[in-house]
């Protein structure tokens, strides 16, 4: 597989994607209530590991220089260790899996802030005013649905901590496009990544995780869904069709998420939160599609 050609499916990965991305909070919820956040993400990490390293042996591509590894295990900490941490426990503490998904839904937004400050540029207004309006949207949902106890409102916070690890992983990728065979790429990161979670979560938490029907379905979707075709369509997309073909859709992921999120774990979005979430998409939809001047195409080529 090349990572100089373009695949001939690319039209249809960011419609996949957001039904795989949106479904993993609440399968992620799911599981955590057989699991603990730490022990989550190391059984995820290596799960994938493991479901991956046969086709390493069977294929044997060539391993990426010193450059690319360093560049890889950056992305890794940022997109994988950063972002699935803060999902995990903001969801621990009790924040829906519509409000992580609403936070994820500002992307975009985020994407353009991360992308122009690294090209020391200052974002233009209308970033900034959707950033606001996300927020507002946000903030519209949580009183809504009126999670002020029990930690709920720092899990919240981690789910925009969440999206901004993210975002800045996916800035840092597109940036220096580590020269690697795609198999290898998805194999050094989540083998780092389990190297860092499960000493962790042995030592903060401890082996804790019941093996009942969910869990074991779970972390199934969790490591074939979210960890292998999900991240493999976010990057793909990344790489070759620019930045904004990741995000164009994302403002749909709040409320695909909340119905999974209904459906899997029973989870129900007050009618009353509807509108924060199409005031949260609005702000999206303002940096995606509002006219701009030419700092757009500066920013996509960051």
């Amino acid at each position: 597989m090349s990572l100089d050609k373009e695949p001939r499916w690319l039209p249809i990965a960011p419609w996949l994607f957001l039904f795989v991305w949106s479904a993993g909070y609440g399968v992620a919820k799911l599981a955590l209530e057989s699991s603990t956040p730490l022990n989550l993400l190391a059984l995820r990490f290596l799960g994938a590991t493991v479901a991956l390293l046969p086709f390493v042996l069977i294929f044997r591509p060539t391993w990426p220089d010193k450059r690319a590894i360093r560049d890889l295990l950056i992305v890794a900490t940022f997109l994988q260790l950063g972002h699935f941490l803060c999902i995990y426990f903001g969801l621990a503490l009790g924040a829906s899996a519509g409000v992580l998904a609403l936070f994820a839904a500002s992307q975009p937004v985020l994407i353009a802030i991360v992308a122009s400050l690294v090209s020391h540029r200052i974002p233009p207004p209308r970033v900034w005013m959707g950033l606001v309006v996300g927020l507002l949207g946000a903030s519209w949902v949580i009183f809504a649905q009126g999670h002020f106890s029990d930690g709920a409102l720092l899990g919240a916070v981690l789910g925009f901590v969440a999206v901004v690890s993210l975002s800045l992983g996916q800035v840092y990728d597109k940036r220096q496009r580590p020269e690697c065979h795609p198999l290898l790429v998805y194999v050094i990161q989540y083998a780092f990544a389990s190297v860092v979670s499960i000493p962790i979560a042995l030592y903060f938490e401890g082996y804790q995780t019941e093996w009942t029907s969910s869990m074991v379905g779970s972390l199934a979707y969790l490591v074939f869904g979210n960890s292998l075709l999900g991240i493999f369509l976010m990057l793909t997309m990344v790489r070759f069709g620019a930045i904004s073909q990741v995000t164009s859709i994302m403002f749909l992921v709040p409320g695909i998420a909340a119905l999974i999120a209904w459906l899997v774990v029973g989870e129900v979005m007050p009618i009353d939160a509807w509108p924060g979430i199409a005031l949260a998409a609005a702000g999206v939809l303002l940096v995606l599609y509002a006219p701009q001047g030419p700092q757009k195409s500066e920013a996509e080529s960051t």
